[in-house]
């Protein structure tokens, strides 16, 4: 299967052509000499350009930038100090260099831009203008060496993002199976157990076999809501969403609740995880802590977002394992954030971190 034909490689972006609007320039001077000057200056332009597209194919960016400059040299010698804007098209060749090589390619145009001075017996004014093509050309590189670089940096921190994205769901994955084990589980095999030894007592002991499926009944109604539950936490909407359905389920178990500070846009993936852990720490209070009241605060920094959720309750018992403490800090260490908490007889105060890796903007305030 034949290759499509490309003018410059692929992956370059589009320097290498809008480059080619400094042919203008000598284009435009070349109208200006006569006879065979005009003709000549206007074919040496080919070849020029030849030269110019086989170095991107050939890596050979030193190399052209020398042959260019003294070409350039050339024709300006020949022609006029218009031609000097042609130094333009090793722009991008000398952005593509690094170290000794680019102080090479440059040191080689100011050269040229001297030598050129001093044979035409020009002045130091005179000599400064015609190296105003060449200085801006030099300048150029290092703007698109700097955009380059930028790009780069945004491809890799989206593939972090993208990355931490899988870990997130990899976790959500782990918690959704531990759930099911430890809870869907449990209460599906006494439902089993419980309905065979009904089935059992039919005849022997109808009372005690009614009391059995009275206790199944129960059983699959609580197992039904623990199913509700975890449905509802694969739903993880925007931090505003979630501290909004907050206050509705503090507000729900009769516990008064304060909700305080800007809410910042933040990475999707960073979002989730600060959505489940406002989740689990509001369930905790409602669920184990008997708060009469809970306080949860937002505030940023310029490091990231600070989220604080407070409560007036019996504290953490730090004897008994706490499996949803121990999977939330395993879903902030994949972002590189922290959590802490001071626990006592007075409440419990539970402080996430969430760094940012790039600048957030204010997109609603709870009141």
């Amino acid at each position: 299967m034949s290759r499509r034909f490309a003018v410059f490689p692929e992956g370059l972006g589009r320097e290498p052509y809008t480059i080619l609007i400094y042919m203008l320039f000598p284009l435009i001077g070349a109208f200006f000499l006569e006879g065979m000057e005009r003709m000549f200056s206007i074919l040496l332009l080919a070849p020029f350009l030849f030269v110019y597209r086989q170095s991107y194919w050939r890596n050979s960016y030193l190399v052209f930038v020398i042959v260019q400059a003294i070409t350039i040299g050339f024709w300006v010698y020949m022609f006029g100090p218009v031609f000097f804007w042609l130094s333009a098209f090793s722009s991008n060749m000398i952005s593509l260099l690094s170290g000794r090589k680019r102080i090479a390619a440059v040191g080689v145009y100011i050269v040229v831009g001297i030598v050129y001075g001093v044979a035409k017996d020009l002045n130091i004014v005179q000599t400064s203008m015609s190296l105003v093509p060449i200085l801006l050309a030099i300048f150029n590189a290092y703007m698109i060496s700097s955009r380059r670089k930028w790009n780069e940096s945004q491809r890799e921190l989206e593939k972090a993002h993208s990355r931490i994205d899988e870990l997130v769901k990899q976790q959500e994955r782990q918690r959704i199976g531990r759930d099911l084990h430890d809870t869907l589980g449990q209460k599906l095999s006494m439902i089993t157990l419980k309905t065979e030894l009904a089935e059992k007592l039919l005849v022997s002991d109808t009372e005690r076999a009614a009391g059995e499926l009275r206790e199944v009944i129960t059983i699959s109604r609580e197992t039904l809501t623990q199913m509700r539950e975890l449905v509802e936490d694969l739903d993880t909407g925007t931090l505003v969403d979630e501290l909004t359905a907050s206050r509705q389920h503090l507000h729900s178990a009769g516990i008064n609740s304060e909700v305080n500070g800007e809410i910042h846009s933040i990475n999707r993936g960073y979002e989730k995880i600060a959505v489940m852990a406002i989740r689990e720490l509001v369930t905790n209070v409602v669920k184990h802590s008997a708060a009469s009241w809970c306080q949860i605060n937002i505030a940023r920094s310029v490091e990231g977002v600070l989220i604080e959720v407070a409560d007036n309750g019996k504290g953490i018992d730090e004897a008994v394992p706490n499996h949803g403490m121990t999977g939330l800090q395993n879903r902030i260490g994949l972002i590189n954030g922290t959590i802490g908490w001071i626990s006592g007889k007075e409440g419990t105060v539970v402080q996430l971190f969430i760094p940012l890796p790039k600048s957030i903007e204010k997109v609603g305030v709870v009141s």
